[in-house]
């Protein structure tokens, strides 16, 4: 519709007005409104976002190596604001922290270190022929979301590509495929496990270079994911409408789209009926407000604190909004 676009840009201005905390007025300006960081309103918010409290807990929280701990398994005997690295770029991203800034960009380092084995992956060992994979993947696909240019992805992008196509080379999903080309070009045994091609790791992984999957591939691939009763691995929420009303439940829907939407891939055909139930929701009031935030968010707050009402909404609406915008100009690229 001809007026949502607009619409998104009045609910983002009427946000602003509120002079809302910095994390909230960067990603407006920066992915809603899509504002050059070089005007001084968006400097100036950048500027303000580094030096909030929110960033400053990033930074404190991080080690002298780059990274926050674990990697990729929590440790539950430990209880952190941050506890898997993971989480920590997740949230870094969230607030609109840029991935070339300090702190991430020691964290890309941090990753690139352990990738050539300069330096040993953090997180306890599994004892199955799967482990050296998958840690690879983990290191890989966190470090696309900050750097997909990084030579260093081109190896691992080849290997999962590689395994990619063999297994839909009939044009379907064939999971017999799929474990053969793993014992094959990795030895590692992966039926009935996470190193499947339906994780949420690949979609960062391949998803992040334009025009790596041939289209056709991508088509099969794209559509076989979206339709996965299950949802994608590690989150485990399919992408049906009405999603889970749940905090839980709807944040992993929520971050499913939002996954595919941080890709570069087609993804924008199959979320309509997902784009258009966010639409449903927007309140007579011109924002969303979906309750209380789960405690697997990375994502929220954005605001410094929720104990003022209105934060929670100007939070929600913003993180909808971000998603909207990427939806319109997915749509425009088709």
């Amino acid at each position: 519709m001809p007026e949502r676009p607009r619409q998104i840009e009045t609910i983002s201005r009427r946000i602003l007005d509120q002079s809302p905390d910095p994390a909230v007025r960067w990603r407006l300006l920066r992915d809603v409104l899509r504002v050059d960081s070089n005007f001084p309103p968006a400097s100036e918010a950048y500027r303000s976002l580094l030096q909030s409290r929110q960033t400053r807990a990033l930074a404190a929280a991080q080690q002298r190596n780059g990274g926050w701990g674990r990697f990729h398994s929590q440790d539950s005997t430990l209880h952190r604001k941050f506890p898997t690295t993971e989480f920590a770029v997740a949230r870094a991203l969230a607030l609109g922290l840029a991935p070339t800034g300090r702190i991430l960009a020691k964290t890309a380092e941090y990753i690139g270190a352990m990738l050539t084995d300069d330096i040993p992956f953090p997180d306890p060992a599994e004892m199955n022929d799967r482990w050296p994979v998958g840690v690879r993947l983990f290191l890989a696909a966190t470090l696309a979301r900050l750097q997909p240019g990084h030579p260093l992805l081109n190896p691992e992008r080849s290997l999962w590509l590689g395994i990619l196509r063999r297994t839909f080379h009939r044009g379907t999903y064939d999971p017999k495929e799929e474990q053969q080309a793993h014992l094959d070009t990795t030895g590692a045994r992966v039926k009935n496990s996470y190193l499947v091609l339906d994780n949420r790791y690949m979609l960062d992984l391949l998803g992040s270079e334009p025009g790596l999957l041939p289209p056709d591939l991508e088509a099969v691939f794209l559509g076989w994911l979206w339709s996965r009763v299950g949802g994608i691995g590690y989150l485990g929420a399919p992408l049906t409408c009405p999603p889970p009303s749940s905090p839980g439940p709807f944040e992993r829907w929520l971050t499913t789209l939002e996954l595919f939407a941080g890709t570069k891939l087609n993804w924008a055909g199959h979320a309509v009926q997902a784009i258009e139930w966010l639409w449903d929701q927007c309140g007579p009031d011109g924002y969303w407000d979906f309750g209380t935030r789960s405690a697997l968010s990375a994502v929220l707050p954005l605001s410094n604190s929720w104990r003022r009402r209105q934060n929670r909404f100007i939070d929600w609406s913003t993180r909808i909004l971000i998603l909207l915008k990427k939806y319109e100009i997915a749509i425009g690229e088709i």
